[in-house]
């Protein structure tokens, strides 16, 4: 799609107001626009990155202008100015088309979005840094989680009870998945600390050991540890993926929460008697790539060890 340069005028109604640029829609015309569009702009020279090219009540349409963009062009509303417009393509981002392609629950939430609340959508998902950021959003947005009542804790004890965890994984992805390469996999052992060491993705088995509190609080599981995170309602491990993309150095893309509130009491009690945890699973997710977001059961299996 060309670019086009168009001379506008930049108005604002009130000063507490953001200021924005008015375009006259024979100058779009050749883009046969039925809606508000995503653009690629600067104005004067100065970058405005991805602004929405919106249609006004009179014909005319516009794009707003953040105010430290309106101060860094340096005008005054009545002035003129040129802009540059690049429509963007309305390709999702790889991210938010995994979570939809993938969980059933995140279509339907999908489709039953408006035009307009797919593209907002898709800019919030794109204005993330990271992979594991977009993925995140992408989640939060369509597959928002129910809280579940939780069963109450007996057999439980009421004072702490340490418990060493295994976890044993299966079926690794590879080194290579998608743009990533060589990808490695770790459990965190500590909040804020990469994995050390990490296991290649192309390893045939992977096993991790850490070590937790388990204790009845109110009648509800709790647990504590230094790899332990989450809020006390939702405690879960780390499983952290390491990997290249292109040639950027080695770097966290994706995660794995091994979700303890959704293990079920029973097989807690059992394991703060024996002293053991075990939970197993697989590493690889549908469409080949590393296993991430909330992983509760059937996905792991857990139980008590010896």
């Amino acid at each position: 799609m060309q670019t086009l340069k168009i001379a506008v005028r930049i108005e604002q109604h009130e000063r507490r107001l953001p200021a924005f640029v008015v375009i006259p829609a024979r100058a779009l015309s050749a883009w046969e626009l039925t809606g508000t569009t995503t653009v690629e702009a600067s104005l004067d020279g100065v970058a405005l990155g991805r602004r929405s090219l919106r249609p006004g009540d009179d014909g005319r349409w516009f794009v707003e202008l953040r105010r430290e963009q309106f101060v860094a062009v340096g005008k005054a509303p009545g002035d003129r100015a040129t802009i540059t417009l690049a429509r963007v393509s309305d390709e999702l981002p790889q991210e938010l088309a995994h979570v939809i392609e993938t969980d059933p629950t995140a279509r339907a939430n999908w489709e039953k979005r408006t035009d307009a609340q797919r593209r907002m959508l898709r800019e919030d998902v794109l204005a993330a840094k990271t992979p594991a950021t977009r993925e995140r959003r992408a989640r939060r947005a369509l597959v928002p989680e129910v809280a579940v009542p939780r069963a109450r804790a007996v057999g439980l004890p009421s004072e702490p009870r340490a418990v060493r965890v295994r976890i044993l994984a299966r079926d690794l992805p590879g080194q290579d998945c998608g743009p990533y390469s060589d990808i490695a996999v770790g459990l965190v052992q500590r909040a804020g600390e990469i994995p050390d060491p990490l296991t290649p993705a192309d390893a045939r088995a992977a096993a991790w050991e850490t070590t937790i509190e388990v204790r009845d609080v109110d009648g509800v599981p709790a647990f504590r540890g230094p790899g332990v995170h989450g809020p006390a309602a939702e405690r879960f491990l780390y499983l952290t993926w390491i990997g290249r993309e292109g040639r950027t150095a080695p770097a966290m893309f994706r995660r794995a929460k091994l979700r303890l509130d959704a293990i079920a009491v029973s097989t807690l009690a059992a394991a703060a008697r024996s002293g053991v945890l075990v939970g197993s699973l697989g590493l690889t997710d549908a469409r080949g790539m590393p296993v991430c977001a909330s992983v509760r059961p059937p996905a792991i299996e857990w139980r008590a060890g010896e």
